[in-house]
Parts: structure tokens; C-alpha cells; sequence
């Protein structure tokens, strides 16, 4: 979930060359210093579950929250006493590697504290290859503790932009809706929308993680055991956690099922007039400007977005005073028909002890671990998705979120970005699909073909 931080903008997002300067890192010499990088609504929120903890006195020491924005990663590489005691990691996937410089394991009595408490597991199996470690011949530690997951295979739309739905009366007479729609009909409904003065889908592509995520939703709908295989751990490289799954294929980019995928979302981003503005305009918005555009200036009527959207939506909702029930939210949909195999792809933010940490910093973690520690966030700013099973599910799982709820908290593999390192970021996929992007924008689908051999040329170089 790296990056994603510019969706709720307004708070501190530091420069990199201020990122590890003391006068950031400093602070409270007494105090436990936790690294996020979260900004505006999320930093508050945060706080807010900080202030819980001190109110409910489970945990009464002082705390400093260093916010790092983009550059988090560079809070792992700070050292002396203005170093971070914990980092809020967006990636968990950097755990493999960084566990063998600069992370402290939990003590085996508090891994099983959190973990396991009373016997029963807290959190969803897939955790666990991500989360827990281990040099080869040895026991697995944990390293990291969830705070945060996220649904990374959502679909917002405006229902009002669909024939059939009744705002009086928040009921749909519409047979023919996005919840219907395989991903191979997406192309065919952008083209029809864009002849229709609305276009289909907003798109933030000035965040190159909003490209990765849409890609790694289509890869996974349509190429599954591609996606294993290309962002399994190297075993080539002395890897012996997480534990390869056997009969995946050799990690190809050159591979049809991958062409394929690359086919499906190009023959979405190349219709002509599929973007308001022309693929321009995309390439100069954020995730948040893209979901203003589906619910406060209604240019578009469906935007692919992460749970955490939540309360950029509610925003829009007020300015326009238009009502929740008009919000549609659905799982992104399979590739062939809307319900076979669609992803499920989860994202999180992880809490990592830094190897020099205080004493104090293990029991902080586990206070933020425990099932009700995040209900400040959850009550009053949303979007958030708690990974503890012992949470309660927020209250909007039975309103905004009513029509996926049971798909919330359930996935089955972690966004790609996040699993591959540095390769899944700005010098790498992000600026590979950005490219891939402006090749096929608004050219039609003869573009695609050459777009996708240049893609996967890159994509081998980086690989490589």
C-alpha cells in the first residue's frame, strides 16, 4: 500500500532530504518515536487511537509520531538516538528483507501474545508468510504486526449515472448495471460512455501506485498463478522464507496469460474519449481529484479504489448533498464473467520494531495490536479496515459498505507492488505503466499491441 498517502493530503509530507534529518527524527528523548506515513485525515486519526490508548491507560508513555509521507522507508535507515522505535511499514513485503538489517523480532512470549492470544489466531492466514521470518534452517519471528489492512479490489460508482436507480427511494429497476460486468465488458462501456457526455472511469494517474494497483487487480483476474510466480521471493537469491508454493509457473513477464492482461486493461485506457480531457488529464490527477470526479463533479461515473476512499466519498457526499445510498461499491470483477474468480487483494500497514528500539516499544505495538485499539479511527474518520479478527466489523459495513461486506476483510493474496520491493515503484512498474498508459491513451486498440511488447520489454529489463 506504499504511496498511497497523497489520497488524503493536508498534512506534513516531508521531503527526502529532510526525512532523516534529526531536527525530523528528533523529539521527546523519553519518548517512543513511531515513523507513519500517514498526512491530513489519517495523521488525526492516528493520533486519536494514540490519545485512546493513553485515556484507557494502556499505554501511558509519551509518544512521538514522526510523519515521513512517501519516504517512510528511510526511517529504517536513520540511526542514533533520533532513529525511529517504530516504523508503520505500507509494504509489508520489504519485511523478507529487511528483517536481516535493522528490524528487531518480537519476543517469542509477545509474538504469541498477539498472535495466538488465548490459543486462537487474530489474524487471516496470509499474514503469516508476510509477517514472520526466517533465515534458512531456523525458526520463524514475527516482525511485524498488523495495524491497518486494506481492500485493494474495489469499484466505486455513482448509481445516479446509471439507468433505473431512484434517489426518492434509493432503489435500482436497472438489470444492465456495473455489478453485472465482467472486466472484458469494461472496454466496451467506456466506448459507449464516452459518446455519452459522462465518461465511464475516473483515473488518478499522476500517482504512479494507482497504475499498479489496477494492474495487479487485472493481472490477478486474469493471470492468477502469473501473479504468484512473478512476485514470489527469488529463491535464487538464498530466499528460504516464505515457503515457495509448488507448481507455479517459471516467473515470465513474456508469458500470454501476462500479454493477456495487459491486453485487457489497454483495451480499457485506449478508447478515444475515455477519459475526460483526453489521457492527459489523468496523468495529471490524484486519487482523490479522480473519485471528486465521479461524486462531487460527476465527469465520470466509476473510479477503481481502495477502501480507504471512504472519506473522500463522504466529503463529496456533503458538498453535493446527495444521500450515502446513492454510492454503489463493488468488488473489482472477474475476467470473464463479473463473479469467476474475481481478485481479492488485500494491502495494510504493519508496525516494525527497529533494532535499536526502546524497551518501551514492544509494549506500544501490542497495545495498537489489541481488537479495540483502532476504534477511535474506525468510529469517527473511517476508512479503515481493521485486520484483527477480534474487531468488530465498522458500522459502515452495514451502510456504505452493505453490498461487500463480506468481502472486506477477505483476500487471499497482497497488492504486487508491495511484495516486490524497490522493482514495484517509481523507477520501476510505476513508471513502466505510466509509459504503458500515455502508448495506448486515446489511440484505440491498435496502439495496444505495440504497448504491450514495449511494457513487457521493460518490465524483463527490471526483472532482470
Amino acid at each position: 500500500m506504499i504511496a498511497r498517502r497523497a489520497l488524503l493530503q493536508g498534512g506534513l509530507v516531508l521531503p527526502l532530504a529532510a526525512a532523516c534529518a534529526p531536527e525530523v527524527l528528533g523529539g521527546d528523548s523519553g519518548a517512543v518515536r513511531i515513523a507513519v506515513s500517514w498526512s491530513g485525515n489519517e495523521l488525526d486519526a492516528f493520533r486519536a487511537v494514540l490519545n485512546g490508548l493513553a485515556a484507557a491507560g494502556t499505554f501511558t508513555g509519551r509518544v512521538d509520531v514522526v510523519p515521513l509521507g512517501d519516504d517512510i522507508n528511510t526511517a529504517l535507515s536513520a540511526g542514533g538516538r533520533d532513529a525511529p522505535d517504530i516504523v508503520m511499514l505500507p509494504d509489508p513485503g520489504a519485511i523478507q528483507t529487511k528483517a536481516r538489517a535493522g528490524l528487531r523480532p518480537l519476543s517469542e512470549l509477545r509474538a504469541e501474545a498477539i498472535w495466538k492470544p488465548d490459543g486462537q489466531q487474530a489474524y487471516a492466514e496470509p499474514w503469516y508468510d508476510l509477517l514472520w521470518h526466517a533465515d534458512c534452517g531456523r525458526q520463524p519471528q514475527l516482525y511485524g504486526v498488523p495495524f491497518k489492512a486494506a481492500n485493494m479490489s474495489l469499484v466505486w460508482f455513482d448509481r445516479m449515472a446509471f439507468p433505473g436507480f431512484d434517489p426518492k427511494t434509493c432503489t435500482s429497476t436497472g438489470a444492465d448495471g456495473p455489478d453485472q460486468w465482467s472486466l472484458t465488458d469494461w472496454a466496451t462501456y467506456t466506448r459507449q460512455f464516452a459518446d455519452s457526455g459522462r465518461h465511464l472511469f475516473a483515473l488518478g494517474a499522476a500517482d504512479g501506485w494507482v497504475l499498479a494497483y489496477h494492474f495487479a487487480n487485472v493481472l490477478r483476474a486474469v493471470a492468477p498463478r502469473a501473479y504468484e510466480a512473478l512476485s514470489a521471493p527469488d529463491a535464487a537469491a538464498g530466499n528460504c522464507w516464505p515457503p515457495r508454493k509448488s507448481g507455479l509457473p517459471a516467473a515470465s513477464w513474456n508469458h500470454r496469460h501476462v500479454r493477456a492482461a495487459l491486453t485487457v486493461l489497454g483495451k480499457i485506457w485506449c478508447v478515444p474519449g475515455g477519459f475526460a480531457g483526453g489521457v492527459a488529464e489523468p496523468l495529471r490527477r490524484q486519487l482523490a481529484d479522480s473519485i471528486r470526479d465521479v461524486f462531487q463533479h460527476h465527469r465520470a461515473a466509476m473510479v477503481v479504489a481502495p477502501d480507504y476512499a471512504e472519506p473522500v466519498v463522504r466529503e463529496c457526499l456533503r458538498r453535493v448533498g446527495q444521500p450515502e445510498c446513492t454510492v454503489g461499491v463493488i468488488g473489482f470483477p472477474g475476467y470473464l464473467e463479473w463473479n469467476d474468480h474475481p481478485p481479492y487483494i488485500g494491502g495494510g500497514d504493519v508496525m516494525v520494531i527497529a533494532a535499536n528500539a526502546s524497551p518501551q516499544a514492544e509494549k506500544l505495538v501490542a497495545a495498537l495490536a489489541a481488537a479495540n485499539a483502532s476504534q477511535p479511527w474506525i468510529r469517527d474518520h473511517g476508512g479503515f479496515v481493521p485486520p484483527n479478527v477480534r474487531t468488530a466489523d465498522p458500522a459502515s459495513y452495514s451502510g456504505l459498505f452493505h453490498g461487500v461486506t463480506d468481502r472486506m476483510r477477505r483476500w487471499d493474496v497482497f497488492d504486487f507492488a508491495d511484495l516486490v520491493g524497490p522493482r514495484g515503484r517509481r523507477d520501476g512498474l510505476w513508471r513502466i505503466l505510466t509509459r504503458f498508459l500515455i502508448d495506448v491513451g486515446d489511440r484505440g486498440e491498435k496502439a495496444v499491441g505495440p504497448a504491450t511488447d514495449r511494457a513487457i520489454g521493460d518490465l524483463e529489463r527490471t526483472w532482470s
